[in-house]
């Protein structure tokens, strides 16, 4: 294995942690917020942005160091290649700007879930030294009642 492909690895054992779909929590520093989409509300002891819908979409922030420091287009290839090897399904990518100027893309994923397809949407900002992920999941037919909502409010993140 050459060095290329040995950082590539690195980097790609080291999202493994960084993309779980289970209870995601702030990992300090600044504290970030966006518009909540009509039909999300927040967690109201949450530290950090944490949002869910009545019938169970969730999404939550947190950030972690940009280790090895990288721009947003290595980042979104390295999540996409470390999940399309855990036979995730890439179903669209979209990159954009938020209203403060921030670049970000949100890839977003199928995968089944017992008989149900779940989606998994992460975002990815680079912001220095630091990566903020927001991390959104649920139900396919639930997450498309709210997913336009959704990526209209992620134009709205920002620094609280």
């Amino acid at each position: 294995m050459g060095g290329s492909e040995r950082a590539l690895a690195v980097v790609l054992r080291g999202l493994a942690g960084l993309l779980a779909v289970v209870a995601l929590v702030g990992c300090g520093g600044p504290s970030y917020t966006m518009d909540a989409p009509s039909a999300f509300r927040r967690y109201a002891e949450a530290d950090a942005l944490r949002l869910i819908t009545a019938d169970g979409i969730r999404v939550a922030a947190r950030t972690v160091d940009n280790e090895p420091v990288a721009d947003l287009p290595f980042w979104v290839d390295a999540m996409k290649r470390h999940l399309d090897e855990r036979g995730y399904a890439l179903t669209s990518e979209q990159c954009f700007e938020t209203q403060g100027g921030w670049d970000g893309c949100t890839l977003e994923f199928l995968l089944p879930y017992g008989a149900e397809d779940w989606v998994m949407s992460e975002t990815v900002f680079v912001l220095g030294e630091k990566l903020l992920l927001i991390e959104a999941t649920g139900p396919f037919e639930r997450f498309a009642a709210v997913a336009d909502d959704y990526k209209a409010a992620l134009r709205t993140v920002r620094k609280e």
